[in-house]
């Protein structure tokens, strides 16, 4: 990833992988000694008014240990949830084992990317979309809910260990352009408008509603590696000087 990176002329990254700081620790000895600034990141799974949200959280402590033991309670809970998924899908007649969805998660949380992977390797399904589609997303016959953070808890969270915080994603849920506002208005510390998903009319929507409130703009690729069939690392790039609240932080 870091080489993938260097390969597009990005010297600042950083890995946000859901609730999960793993990769940070394994990835940043290599970052440091080919000059690649490794940013601590992670993407926490929260609710806001019924809604599921996606916040992004930048430049806190990585060994704090409130974080540390938090993320560790939040993955206990995801790793029964993906259990639970697969002995439903096993009662429909989806014959994949436990030990290969933990397996294909690395040591890291189990979520639904790896039991959809699970699903393509058994032939049931022909590609991780497909098992959402009809198996996986809510409201299909193997989806469980999961447990997520509060707003006010993310944010007390990653402040007390230095951080700051952004809306992942914001054209993705549903009446965005009320949730944004409210999410900013609640502690969150910026937005990432620059994203695949984000174009042009909705980047400067969002980018002015948190200038107007002096908030920070952010962005991603928001790449899920092997996961998903569209690599986008280095197609989203951000001017150093928008997240000077982050750099400050490092």
């Amino acid at each position: 990833m870091i080489d993938v990176a260097r390969g597009h002329g990005i010297s600042i990254v950083s890995i946000s992988d859901h609730d999960n700081l793993a990769a940070y620790f394994e990835i940043e000895p290599y970052a440091t000694e080919v000059g690649v600034t490794l940013i601590p990141g992670v993407e926490l799974s929260c609710a806001h008014d019924g809604v599921d949200v996606h916040i992004l959280a930048y430049a806190f402590d990585p060994l704090d240990e409130r974080v540390a033991k938090r993320l560790e309670r939040f993955r206990d809970t995801r790793q029964t949830r993906g259990r639970r998924m697969v002995e439903r899908l096993r009662s429909l007649g989806y014959r994949i084992e436990v030990d290969r969805v933990e397996q294909l998660a690395a040591g890291g949380s189990v979520g639904r990317p790896h039991v959809a992977r699970a699903l393509v390797e058994a032939g049931h399904v022909p590609t991780v979309d497909a098992a959402f589609d009809t198996l996986l997303g809510a409201g299909k016959p193997a989806y469980i809910d999961k447990e997520r953070f509060a707003i006010a808890e993310a944010v007390a969270l990653i402040r007390s260990a230095g951080g700051v915080t952004s809306i992942a994603h914001p054209t993705l849920y549903p009446r965005g352009e009320a949730i944004v506002p409210a999410l900013l208005d609640a502690g969150i510390d910026g937005v990432e408008v620059f994203h695949p998903d984000v174009d042009e009319a909705a980047r400067e929507s969002f980018s002015n509603v948190a200038r107007f409130r002096g908030k920070m703009l952010t962005g991603g690729s928001d790449d899920h590696g092997t996961v998903k069939q569209v690599q986008t690392l280095g197609t989203v790039r951000v001017p150093e000087n928008l997240i000077g609240p982050i750099l400050e932080r490092l």
